[in-house]
C-alpha cells in the first residue's frame, strides 16, 4: 500500500518495532494495521473509547487478521498512533479495496460492527462510520443491513 501506509510505515511503525525489529518485517504487518485502524475509527467514533471496544479489536486482531501473540503489542501500539493521526478514510479504503475481493470487504464490515455492538448499543454516529467505510468499500447496501444484522443477532442484542 502506498500513500497513508508508507509513511507511517516511516515514521510510527520503525519506531514501534525498533525495539524487535525480527519481529515482523513492516510490509507484512501493513493489512494487519490497516484492519486495525479502522476498527478504531468506528471505535473512537462516539467519542466513548471503551474498555469493550479494545478488548473486541484485539480479539478481532487475533481472530481475522491472525496477529499473533508477540505480534499484538506493537500491532495495537502502531494502530493507537495511527489513530492520533487524521485519516483520509477515502484514500485509505481505496488501497485496501484493491488488495480485496468483495467477501473479504464485506467480512471486515461485520467485524466493524461486532466492534461498535461491543458495549451492547450502536451509537449513530458508529453506525455512520461504518456505513461510510461500506459505500467506500463499495458493499451493496442490503450487504451492509445483513451484516448488521447478523452480528445482532448473533450478540444477542433486542430490536432498536
Amino acid at each position: 500500500m502506498s500513500g497513508f501506509l508508507d509513511r507511517f510505515r516511516g515514521q510510527v511503525v520503525t519506531s514501534v518495532y525498533r525495539d524487535n525489529p525480527a519481529l515482523v518485517p513492516p510490509g507484512k504487518i501493513d493489512d494487519k494495521i490497516a484492519l486495525g485502524v479502522l476498527l478504531w475509527e468506528v471505535a473512537c467514533a462516539d467519542s466513548k473509547f471503551l474498555p469493550k471496544e479494545r478488548d473486541k479489536i484485539k480479539e478481532v486482531l487475533i481472530n481475522f487478521a491472525q496477529v499473533t501473540k508477540e505480534e499484538l503489542p506493537y500491532v495495537l501500539r502502531s494502530v493507537e498512533l495511527a489513530g492520533q493521526e487524521r485519516i483520509d478514510l477515502y484514500r485509505f479504503t481505496h488501497h485496501i479495496s484493491e488488495e480485496l475481493n468483495y467477501r473479504a470487504r464485506a467480512m471486515i464490515i461485520k467485524v466493524l460492527f461486532r466492534v461498535a455492538f461491543s458495549d451492547g448499543e450502536l451509537d449513530e454516529v458508529e453506525l455512520a462510520v461504518i456505513r461510510k467505510i461500506a459505500g467506500l468499500f463499495s458493499i451493496a447496501h442490503g450487504d451492509f443491513i445483513e451484516a448488521k444484522l447478523e452480528i445482532k443477532k448473533e450478540l444477542a442484542l433486542g430490536e432498536e
